[in-house]
């Protein structure tokens, strides 16, 4: 029994021990599992938060691609409306500058008509001008004729420079013996010898 016993102790020791070695290789086999499922925690928290960043990140692109999409749209109503404004201007362009033809036409027609008349008018002016000049040179011509003949009546029949003649009596002395007649419609009167004839129309005067 005596011999037994310290087998029996040392057995008990030996399987005590590596009862504590297993519980020990046990316990250093959680701990470590437990720091790996710990680190492999940090990591994943690591990543999650990662993960956060870029989701925000990306809500954060979200949020500015739909500013920009509106923004495009806003700019395509633009685009359509400067459009719009610009077809409707052209179309009033068109129609301004039609409408200043048309009346360029006109200017241009109304400025050849007013020069054409004018040109008429001048014209016309001007052959009044010269019908009226010949009708005071006739005129005058006539009076010359007239004081020629009063002056050869006066000398043929002895007759003083205050001595008045009738038509009759100066008639003699005149082309186709007969008084000429104004041209203008005027009326001559003969005057005295030293008296020059005249006409009732004013600038019908013998100088």
């Amino acid at each position: 029994m005596k011999t037994i016993l310290p087998w029996v102790l040392a057995v008990a020791f030996a399987a005590a021990a590596g009862a504590m070695y297993f519980s020990k290789s046990s316990a250093d086999a959680e701990l470590a599992k437990a720091r790996d499922e710990a680190q492999q925690t940090d990591t994943l928290r690591g990543q999650l938060d990662d993960a956060q960043k870029q989701v925000a990140a990306l809500n954060d692109q979200v949020t500015s691609l739909n500013k920009d999409n509106q923004e495009l749209l806003r700019l395509r109503n633009q685009v359509r409306q400067l459009g719009d404004e610009k077809a409707q201007l052209q179309k009033q362009l068109q129609v301004a500058q039609s409408t200043a033809e048309r009346s360029q036409d006109e200017v241009q027609r109304v400025q050849a008509a007013t020069k054409e008349n004018a040109r008429a008018m001048a014209e016309q002016q001007i052959l009044q001008i010269r019908q009226t000049q010949a009708v005071i040179s006739t005129c005058i011509n006539n009076l010359r004729q007239i004081q020629a003949a009063k002056q050869q009546w006066a000398l043929e029949n002895n007759r003083t420079a205050d001595a008045i003649p009738t038509p009759p009596e100066i008639a003699a002395y005149l082309p186709n013996h007969q008084m000429p007649e104004c041209p203008g419609g005027g009326r001559y009167t003969l005057n005295a010898v030293n008296v020059a004839p005249t006409c009732s129309i004013p600038g019908h005067v013998l100088q």
